[in-house]
């Protein structure tokens, strides 16, 4: 044997031996993991933020329990290590389902730092839902819910688009990032609010660039997404006046849509820019409790110019506030860019916007009625 040989075949041994000696590490194993599934940031001051996440521990009752920590870090790398020294597993966000902002960090720092960082994460999906919520963002983790599911569970079901909820835009990470990016409209998120054993999402939360600067109702965030676009929106009541023999009476209409299409379009002026909106409504009464005979055609008839009066009123009401403000959830600048010529930004955006006249016209198709009192 050559001396080479000889040098190569020791060499070979005492690997062996030392590799028998050194410890194994060994990847965690799923019971070894805390899936972050809610993270929520609340204000502390300009450079720090309070983080609180959950995480859901798999248990063999009935009710699974959920592990609530937090921290206080300038950064979401510092929380993340900070919150790992605490727990028993290995923290992930590769389950991230919900994020979380208090009303206050929404408003004095704004959110586009905290979303860039969770988007530009690899381990993090795109579907994690925002939200806004009311007072503390940590409390409403380590609240305790009634006959409800885990927490993680619980926030993602509520924040997924239903009909009766679809008042409001259910932004995604992914949405976010896009509405904070476009040229020709600003963010809006669920507003969320804890009351007793429930969490409701109350109204719409609206944004100037990254920063919350107010709220719109649920009613009003039903006009927006019909401005969007949405095919389906949620039941509206309505309230007149109504003369009769004995006196006024309220004559209360509930009216159900089943299908909506708008279409915006701007006359191209730069001087006296005006935004032309049509809004297709088609949907059943459900519920009437005024005089008129809707079997006759005549008092259908008068029934529907009514209600296309109302929603019309209420439409340019919103429009003209949110135009003030200097705000377009509703995306109607985007009519203004396709008629005008040049390089476009959001200032000249903003400036044709806060300008604009507004004509709307509502056309309402009855195609039935329900419940009649």
């Amino acid at each position: 044997m050559t001396r080479l040989a000889t040098y190569m075949l020791v060499v070979i041994v005492a690997s062996m031996f030392l590799a028998g000696c050194s410890p194994e590490i060994e990847r965690p194993s799923l019971e070894d993991m805390a899936f972050i599934g809610v993270i929520g940031f609340d204000y502390i001051n300009k450079k720090d933020v309070k983080v609180s996440v959950s995480s859901p521990v798999p248990s063999t009752h009935s009710k699974e329990k959920t592990q609530v920590y937090s921290t206080v870090a300038t950064v979401m790398s510092e929380a993340m290590l900070k919150m790992s020294t605490k727990a028993e597993r290995t923290m992930s966000l590769s389950q991230l389902r919900v994020i979380l902002f208090s009303e206050e960090y929404a408003r004095k720092v704004g959110i586009r730092k905290v979303i860039l960082d969770l988007y530009r994460n690899p381990i993090v999906g795109e579907n994690a839902f925002v939200a806004i919520v009311k007072g503390s963002a940590e409390e409403l983790i380590r609240a305790s819910y009634q006959n409800k599911p885990e927490l993680n569970t619980y926030l993602n079901d509520l924040l997924r688009p239903r009909a009766e909820t679809a008042f409001s835009s259910f932004t995604s990470i992914q949405d976010s990032v896009f509405m904070m990016t476009n040229e020709v409209s600003d963010p809006n998120l669920p507003y969320l609010v804890k009351e007793d054993d429930d969490v409701q999402i109350a109204k719409v939360a609206l944004f100037k660039d990254d920063k919350m600067i107010g709220s719109i109702s649920q009613r009003e965030g039903k006009l927006i997404q019909a401005l969007l676009g949405r095919n389906r929106l949620p039941r509206m009541s309505f309230e007149y006046q109504e003369q009769t023999s004995k006196g006024k009476k309220t004559e209360q209409i509930v009216f159900d849509f089943v299908w909506s299409k708008s279409k915006v379009r701007s006359n191209g002026s730069l001087e006296r820019p005006v935004i032309s909106m049509q809004l297709g409504m088609r949907g059943v009464l459900i519920g009437y409790t005024g005089n008129k005979d809707l079997k006759s055609n005549h008092a259908m008839g008068l029934l529907k110019k009514q209600l296309e009066s109302e929603i019309k009123k209420e439409t340019l009401k919103l429009l003209q506030r949110l135009q003030k403000a200097g705000v377009d959830p509703a995306s109607l600048e985007e009519s203004l860019r396709q008629k005008y010529y040049g390089e476009w930004t959001r200032p000249i955006a903003m400036e044709l916007y806060q300008k604009a006249g507004f004509n709307i016209v509502i056309n309402l198709e009855i195609v039935g009625y329900g419940t009649i009192k």
